[in-house]
């Protein structure tokens, strides 16, 4: 359940179950510390994990003017108010509705991400309730789900059977190195992998 509510500088706070999903004193403040936190933005295109009440996605827009943003959001009722606060974004964000974890491999954005490499943010405090199913809509664009990783690497011809035995686990690279290195791919793929295994400690 989504209501909203005034705050002191009357803009409109989303609250899910009486958990508000921005700060209540200052939302817009609390956006840009997340946006500064971030240091720069390797990439042009930007999917965020998660809408809330919108103000982080108003701070990284201003921040940078060229960003392209999609939003990926579950709570279909937080979009107009989210348009109407901020009109200035309409032709700047888009947001996906999706309303379960497996979905997000049918949308066109998965398939973006995947071909233009674009960075997934994510702001855990507008989360609310939906924790999980963000939890794992963030694993998926990012390619730390068994069921994600075999079209994040596909490119690179790795064998992804084995993978499959570790299910309900989120991979990091050193989950996947074994499989890397049992696979019949060009030894300087490989180690692209060792490198960025060693990098990861």
């Amino acid at each position: 359940m989504v209501t909203f509510s005034e705050n002191h500088e009357s803009s409109l706070i989303a609250f899910e179950a009486g958990q508000s999903l921005a700060s209540l004193r200052d939302p817009r403040g609390e956006g840009l510390k997340w946006v500064y936190s971030l240091g720069v933005i390797p990439a042009s295109n930007v999917v965020v994990v998660g809408l809330g009440s919108g103000f982080h996605i108003a701070a990284l827009a201003d921040v940078d003017p060229n960003l392209k943003i999609t939003v990926v959001e579950s709570r279909e009722s937080l979009l107009p108010v989210f348009r109407s606060q901020f009109p200035e974004l309409a032709d700047r964000v888009e947001v996906v509705i999706v309303q379960q974890g497996q979905d997000i491999f049918k949308t066109d954005l998965f398939q973006e991400v995947l071909e233009q490499r674009s960075y997934v943010l994510s702001f855990r405090e507008c989360w609310g309730e939906q924790v999980n199913f963000f939890s794992e809509i963030f694993a998926h664009l990012t390619g730390r789900t068994t069921e994600s990783v075999k079209y994040h690497f596909e490119e690179f011809g790795i064998n992804m059977k084995a993978l499959y035995l570790q299910q309900n686990k989120m991979l990091s690279i050193k989950d996947v190195l074994p499989v890397v290195e049992a696979s019949v791919m060009p030894e300087n793929k490989k180690q692209i992998f060792r490198v960025l295994g060693e990098l990861v400690k």
